[in-house]
């Protein structure tokens, strides 16, 4: 009798866990359940993250490009016509063709594989958007870079175009950073404080990187300098000790940083945009701009320092697998923030939104109308003499509330927003 006891116990001893565990387990269940019923939770999958760069050519046609244009009108005064560009639409021709030993030859390509081609130019709809907006003729009077966003002046007399450029000389002449870009660059600038201006003179050079001397790029030209580049002596006209050098004044200053991305938000003033002298100036100051797969190799760290290495021969369509493939400038964090696989999937972020035209109503005789239209002409040539100085530049900027919508989500990942 014992001996039937003692397995009966044993059994029951070692079930006893387990069975309180079972019911533990299901009174569990059963509150979850209740406080489901109670709260009315839906129980629904976690969304994946949508990507910000798919659709960046939203039309269809040239009448709905013309319809997208007119819509982005944002100035339209003394003769001009502002219209804030999409990216990636080019002004005088849809397709930028270069050699295949240009530079921009492997970043073309690296752009048409990732985001399509646009052949369709502003050119090409110039006609069809003045009929759309009842004006018999319109000319192009200051371009835009394809891979930008931003200002693009039209006019309808042809006429303006000497009136604008005579405005940038004078700006240029007075150092005077007349173009302003707003820029969301992957870095931080070293000591650089928020919402600081800072100025400086500096320059942009190209040197060469083959043998041949087909392909070269621009090189950052420091003050210091640009105060050596004397003159080679027994020479005549404009051969200089480091050559050919666009000057440039520029003013920047860092609106937005998340130090966490290592990323910012930079608004950027300048007198020329040649030779790329945006994205060599900023991978200079060891950030470079996102989408940049120009000069985004220039910008390493070493040691958790941002440091900026030499030109590369490393642009030519040889070696561009190795470029596209191995070499990723871009930290995980940021491709995860951004939902992107590599920089080469992101549209240059670089946009246009501010514009002075120094005594361009002086010039075009325009600033008499604008004061009898405002009522300010009581006191006769008193009160012209008193408010000469008011009237006379010509101030156009982009409503920085309605930025682009894959520039301004960009913002939003980044945490870098200061629009909202």
């Amino acid at each position: 009798m014992k001996r039937d006891i003692i397995p009966f116990l044993c059994r029951l001893k070692l079930n006893l866990p387990f069975s309180r565990r079972l019911s533990s387990d299901s009174s569990l269940k059963l509150k979850q359940t209740q406080a489901l019923n109670e709260e009315n939770v839906p129980q629904e999958r976690p969304k994946r993250k949508q990507k910000l760069y798919q659709n960046l050519y939203n039309w269809n046609n040239d009448i709905d490009l013309v319809k997208l244009l007119a819509s982005n009108i944002i100035y339209k005064k003394c003769g001009l016509i502002a219209i804030s560009k999409p990216w990636g639409v080019g002004v005088n021709q849809g397709e930028t063709l270069f050699r295949s030993n240009h530079p921009g030859y492997s970043e073309q390509l690296l752009n048409d594989q990732t985001f399509g081609e646009c052949r369709t130019s502003v050119r090409d709809v110039l006609d069809l958007l003045g009929q759309y907006l009842n004006i018999p003729e319109l000319h192009i009077i200051k371009a835009l870079d394809r891979k930008w966003s931003g200002i693009l002046l039209l006019s309808d007399q042809e006429s303006q175009k000497q009136f604008v450029e005579k405005s940038c000389r004078k700006a240029k002449a007075d150092k005077l950073p007349y173009m302003r870009f707003l820029c969301i660059v992957n870095g931080i600038i070293p000591s650089a404080q928020l919402n600081r201006t800072y100025q400086e003179r500096c320059g942009v050079r190209l040197i060469e990187i083959d043998e041949l001397g087909d392909c070269r790029e621009p090189v950052y030209v420091s003050p210091d300098e640009m105060t050596k580049n004397v003159r080679k002596k027994g020479l005549q006209f404009n051969q200089y000790r480091l050559g050919p050098i666009k000057s440039a004044t520029v003013e920047y200053r860092v609106l937005a940083q998340n130090t966490n991305l290592s990323v910012s938000l930079i608004e950027l003033g300048t007198t020329t945009t040649k030779w790329s002298f945006i994205q060599c100036f900023l991978a200079y100051k060891a950030s470079f701009v996102l989408g940049d797969t120009y000069l985004s190799y220039r910008v390493n760290h070493i040691l958790g320092q941002p440091i900026t290495l030499q030109s590369l021969r490393q642009k030519s369509i040889k070696n561009l697998p190795r470029i596209d493939q191995k070499f990723e400038p871009l930290s995980e964090p940021v491709r995860k923030a951004l939902n992107v696989r590599s920089n080469r999937e992101i549209p240059l972020m670089i946009h246009h939104h501010h514009l002075t035209l120094p005594l361009f109503l002086r010039y075009t005789n325009l600033k008499r109308d604008i004061l009898r239209d405002q009522r300010l002409l009581k006191n006769g040539s008193k009160m012209m003499t008193q408010n000469d100085s008011n009237f006379d530049d010509l101030i156009i900027e982009d409503n920085l509330g309605k930025l682009p919508e894959y520039f301004f989500n960009t913002l939003e990942r980044l945490n870098l927003n200061v629009f909202r």
